[in-house]
């Protein structure tokens, strides 16, 4: 037996080319691991296509070999009797998997076997992630053979060994189906583990061939737009890796709008953005620019569950304060503006009346129509939190903010600044666009970006310089919580059950 080095466990963005591999394959007494028993187990370990060692060993099962299993694999009692025990085997077989990546034929049966032994012997079932070549070869070439039989398999792709129900043997043959699914995978652009492991998914999906298209996105953060034919944006997107996330739309659920965008799918443009806060404005510098159908309001979610930006005022379009206390729910005809002031400094204003309705739809038992008032009351909390974040931004004038320690980005009243090399694509209409005037509204909404991003991402920013500090300060402290506002009126009311709805 040789062993090979292996690391403890594969990254999943490792490329395919760097992964070790170890083919796994066992052969039984019976079809059910709970009335039959190992009689052979072995592997070989692979990578970049070459084979670095190999593991066999024949076991001794706890019952008779029927004759009919020794007609199909010629393994004996007498050639098992002196084998070693389940127990004693697993130890140098679990030391030669070590963290590679497993590879069955059938994952299912053989699995099943070995994850009964490992509890048998009071260990802990495998971790490593695993691949079914099985499951590979119904996708990739399940019309070119009579079907999906290992034997079958390796007589109609010319593999170089045979299977004979010997489990080296077979996995000799399992490993010379690997790489040929391998190379089959290259040509839908399928480098990476993590994207192996999802090829039965993403080969499997209607317009699986498009996955060509992300084949040169490299795994970094930014920006992408898909067009169909005829040049039309269909819709923009931003994302931390862009291959993973373009080619998550084939592995997504079966939406409707995922189905239509792809189907009109004709071509994946992108820009590297050195991180995402950069990524997001642009997002939404070109959304304004170019409206793509996918990305419109009113047109239901995008790929990605997301709602299109809106601005806070179009939000706060809410009832007067005492109409929280009347039913049926009105929306008021007034809409917030940034000129409320007071909003700032009192929020209790338009929350504290939603607060004692809550105590006493609570104390009615009314609780349909406290869950109601509760829900609306944490929007409004959260509307008012990121206008105040978007405020202070807004007042700050000038900011220069470090991201991750080393990607500078500046801020003028809480708009990006982009430089020509941020920008920098090759495509004039592209800088152009996302350099175009902005109305009020879109700078409100950029401003909501940000302001949403920083308060996600405030582990990873640090402010290096400041026009004016006093303006980037967050006022009067945060919006209290709805709870914290009933716990008020349940103890003014002398009630005995303060916090029961809350």
């Amino acid at each position: 037996m040789e062993v090979a080095h292996q690391r403890p466990f594969a990254d999943p963005d490792t490329p395919l080319s760097q992964v070790t591999f170890v083919v796994v394959d066992v052969e039984t007494t019976g079809g059910s691991p709970a009335t039959a028993s190992l009689t052979e187990v072995a592997a070989a370990k692979y990578r970049g296509g070459e084979l670095l060692g190999s593991f066999q060993t024949l076991v001794r099962p706890d019952e008779r070999i029927p004759p009919v299993i020794t007609a199909l694999t010629g393994i004996t009692d007498a050639m098992v009797a002196d084998a070693p025990r389940i127990g004693e085997m697993l130890p140098s077989f679990l030391e030669f998997l070590g963290g590679a990546v497993l590879v069955w034929h059938n994952l299912r049966f053989d699995l099943s076997f070995l994850d009964h032994a490992l509890a048998s012997t009071g260990r802990d079932r495998l971790p490593n992630a695993t691949v079914d070549t099985l499951a590979l070869a119904r996708r990739l070439v399940r019309d070119l053979v009579p079907d999906c039989r290992l034997g079958t398999l390796a007589s109609s792709l010319r593999l170089p060994h045979t299977p004979a129900h010997r489990a080296l043997a077979d996995v000799l043959a399992t490993g010379d189906l690997l790489h040929d699914m391998l190379e089959r995978a290259g040509t839908f652009g399928i480098l990476g583990l993590e994207e192996l492991l999802n090829l039965p998914r993403l080969v499997g999906h209607p317009q699986a061939a498009k996955l060509r298209l992300t084949t040169r996105l490299p795994r970094r953060p930014g920006v992408f737009w898909l067009t169909d034919a005829a040049g039309t944006v269909l819709y923009v997107g931003k994302a931390t890796d862009l291959q993973a996330h373009v080619r998550s739309f084939f592995t997504a659920e079966k939406r409707p709008m995922v189905s239509r965008l792809l189907r009109q799918l004709h071509a994946v443009d992108h820009r590297v953005c050195s991180e995402t806060l950069t990524a997001a404005v642009i997002e939404g510098r070109l959304i304004r620019a170019w409206s793509p159908h996918f990305n419109r309001p009113g047109r239901g979610r995008g790929p990605r569950g997301k709602s299109s930006v809106r601005t806070i005022d179009r939000d706060l379009a809410i009832r007067r304060p005492h109409d929280a206390m009347n039913r049926p729910r009105r929306k008021s005809k007034r809409r917030l503006t940034w000129s409320d002031a007071d909003l700032d400094t009192d929020p209790h204003r338009l929350l504290a009346p939603m607060a004692e309705r809550l105590t006493e739809l609570s104390n009615q038992q009314r609780f349909e129509e406290a869950a109601a008032i509760r829900d609306e009351a944490e929007h409004l909390r959260h509307l008012l939190e990121t206008r105040r974040r978007v405020k202070s931004l807004s007042d700050a004038g000038r900011v220069t903010l470090m991201v991750d320690g080393e990607h500078p980005v500046e801020l003028d009243c809480g708009l990006l600044i982009c430089r020509k090399n941020t920008l920098a694509t090759g495509n004039a209409d592209h800088e152009r666009d996302c350099t175009a005037p902005m109305n009020p509204a879109s700078r409100d909404n950029e401003r909501i970006i940000v302001a949403n991003w920083i308060e996600k991402n405030s582990t990873r920013v640090r402010v290096l310089d400041v026009e004016s500090p006093v303006g980037l300060s967050v006022p009067s402290g945060p919006v209290p919580v709805l709870a914290e506002l009933c716990d008020t009126w349940y103890a003014l009311a002398g009630d005995d059950q303060a916090g029961r709805v809350a």
